[in-house]
């Protein structure tokens, strides 16, 4: 009840939902107004004081004669108006009007947007050029951990994994399954793909992949968004990656490039190893971006990498251009309530009247 108080007070927030039935309170004051004018002027109030049988000529006396002369007494005065009747008929009509409570703005609608991360899985991937919190890590656990934040705050979009090594494999093909594409995306390993780098096979498999799903689901306005992920550590394959790239412009892809790891030497881990280090080529990442118009981001350390994510999430907005929506609180229950308590009332107050009137009878 306090909710509706409280409501109430703030009428700026309240609208009706069909208006239309407002005219039937005017209806009725007429209609009641009509009917108390014309039962005024020509209906004759007739006393019941006494009542004659017109056949015998005879008085007859009836036993609550006294109550029929108040009762013909009150008869006398012209009929007025029943303003609770009123009030109890406002009440109704107004539930019909279907009044509603304009609250806070909604969320806006996810934006519609296929992204198909490209992310490599070749056995660089396993360097550690990159120091988190006092501790070396490897470019893959770094690139999963940022682009499992990514995944989780992008709600209601889909999205795909391409992993890549000597060939280019579909991890999760595109969803809005989250908790897929997290769980997935924590079993990818370096090598798991192959020790190489096929670049250029997982581009033209992304393209692949978007066209072939937005052919399929005829949704024109979704935005299709290629993220590359990778050291480019000497690409091999059977495509080129720059060509590669022609293949996303000529199917109007933007393929963001974010390269993973060090530029140089000096970043490289002092130890014993077989693997030659290598580091990022960003040259040709740049190259392949520049030829879809798109951007091209070096993590140089985990914030980094972060923002360039975010950044490729700004860029590539799609939202749908819809009305701002607002929660909506339906009230036509509290004023249907309030005419049920009031008619009940009136009923029992009725009653109660009656009661009254009999139990002084009875005593007579």
């Amino acid at each position: 009840m306090n909710d509706f108080l409280s409501t109430i007070q703030n009428w700026n927030s309240i609208e009706l939902s069909q208006p239309q039935w407002l005219w039937l309170i005017p209806l009725f004051i007429a209609i009641n107004i009509t009917l108390i004018i014309f039962r005024n002027k020509y209906i004759v109030n007739i006393s019941a004081a006494s009542l004659y049988d017109c056949s015998s000529k005879k008085t007859l006396i009836h036993p609550l004669v006294s109550i029929l002369q108040t009762k013909s007494i009150s008869g006398n005065k012209k009929s007025n108006f029943n303003v609770l009747y009123l009030v109890i008929f406002s009440f109704l009509v107004l539930g019909l009007s279907q009044p509603i409570r304009i609250g806070e703005k909604l969320p806006e609608p996810p934006q519609e947007r296929d992204i198909i991360f490209i992310v490599d899985a070749s056995v660089s991937m396993i360097l550690r050029d990159y120091i988190l919190n006092g501790e070396r890590i490897d470019r893959m656990s770094l690139l999963k951990g940022v682009l499992d934040n990514f995944i989780e705050n992008l709600k209601g979009e889909k999205m795909s994994i391409i992993v890549f090594g000597d060939q280019a494999y579909t991890l999760v093909p595109l969803t809005s399954d989250q908790y897929l594409l997290q769980r997935m995306l924590s079993r990818v390993q370096a090598t798991v793909a192959g020790r190489f780098n096929a670049i250029g096979d997982a581009i033209a498999l992304a393209v692949k992949q978007a066209t072939k799903k937005h052919n399929q689901s005829g949704e024109i306005n979704r935005k299709r968004v290629l993220v590359l992920l990778t050291d480019a550590d000497q690409p091999t394959g059977n495509i080129d990656p720059l060509i590669a790239a022609e293949l996303a412009k000529n199917a109007k892809l933007p393929l963001y490039t974010i390269a993973i790891g060090a530029t140089n030497l000096a970043a490289e881990e002092i130890r014993q190893s077989g693997l030659l280090y290598s580091p990022v080529d960003l040259d040709l990442l740049e190259r392949i971006s520049s030829i879809t118009g798109a951007k091209s981001y070096h993590a140089i350390n985990p914030s980094a990498l972060q923002n360039a994510i975010q950044a490729i999430n700004l860029h590539e907005t799609n939202k749908r251009k819809v009305e701002p929506q607002y929660y909506r609180e339906e009230l036509y229950y509290w004023f249907l309530i309030t005419a049920f308590i009031i008619f009940s009332l009136q009923q029992l107050v009725s009653l109660f009247k009656a009661a009254l009137i009999q139990h002084r009878l009875a005593k007579k």
